[in-house]
Parts: C-alpha cells; structure tokens; sequence
C-alpha cells in the first residue's frame, strides 16, 4: 500500500536511508523535507510496516526525484518503480523529472532506465571527493 508520509514514519524512513546508502542523509535532513510545500514524502508498506520511501520535488513544471530506497529485504519485487510511478500519476503526464545519480551506482541507474530516465550529462564532484554524478532526465509523456 502506497500512503504519505508521516512523522511517525520519520524512524523507519531514517533507518531504511541508513541501511541503502554509504553517505545517508541526517535524520533531521529528512524530517525537514516534511515541513517544504514543494516536497512530497510518500511510503509503500508491506505487512503494515513501511518498507521504501521516496522524496520528490515539485517545481512548477518540472520534478525532481530527490531520494528512493527500498529496505534490503523487500528489494526486487517492484515496489521502487510503483513509488515512481504513483508519483508521475500524482504529479501529471506533462510534469519534465530530472535526477542526480553517483555514476557508480549502477543499481540505482538501471532503475531509473528502468522508469525511462535517461542520463543527459555528468556533474563532476557533484558528492564531493571526486564522486561525479550523473544527471538524468523524464521527458513529460513518457
């Protein structure tokens, strides 16, 4: 079941960050997003407990997908692209999504083909260190 995001799913939204990335986001980094007007916070849950997430931007005409992650045991099974997808529905057909993606994140590219995304240019140290990422980009309709 896909639903919004509340605070009370700060906690499970925190530890699934944790366990997905190597630099994760603070704890109080996400709890802001709660409070933007253009942010968007929504969880899938499987057996009533939350098991992805997803942070999106929307910008007037353009969307950007800030963060996805599903928790490692419930990976594979599709539940990233129904985020992604209930968030394209919610958002419209005609809305232009653009992402940023570490280069050597391979899984996270192929999914992000996967929703249609296509990789457009390279932001050199876009993560500091130089840890370049790419950019990728939806055209609406697609």
């Amino acid at each position: 079941m896909i639903r919004k995001a509340s605070l009370e799913d700060l906690n499970d939204i925190y530890n699934i960050e944790v366990s997905s990335f190597e630099t994760p986001w603070e704890k109080a980094s996400i709890e802001v997003e709660f409070y933007k007007d253009y942010s968007s916070i929504y969880v899938y849950e499987v057996d009533k407990k939350v098991a992805a997430y997803i942070i999106t931007w929307l910008l007037g005409p353009e969307a950007e997908l800030i963060t996805i992650a599903v928790d490692e045991g419930c990976r594979r099974q599709g539940i990233g692209k129904a985020l992604f997808a209930y968030m394209k529905m919610l958002y419209g057909e005609n809305v232009l999504w653009h992402l940023e993606v570490a280069c050597e994140n391979n899984s996270a590219i192929q999914m992000y083909k996967g929703f249609g995304f296509e990789i457009t240019s390279t932001i050199a140290n876009y993560y500091g260190d130089g840890k370049n990422a790419f950019r990728m980009i939806l055209s609406p309709n697609k």
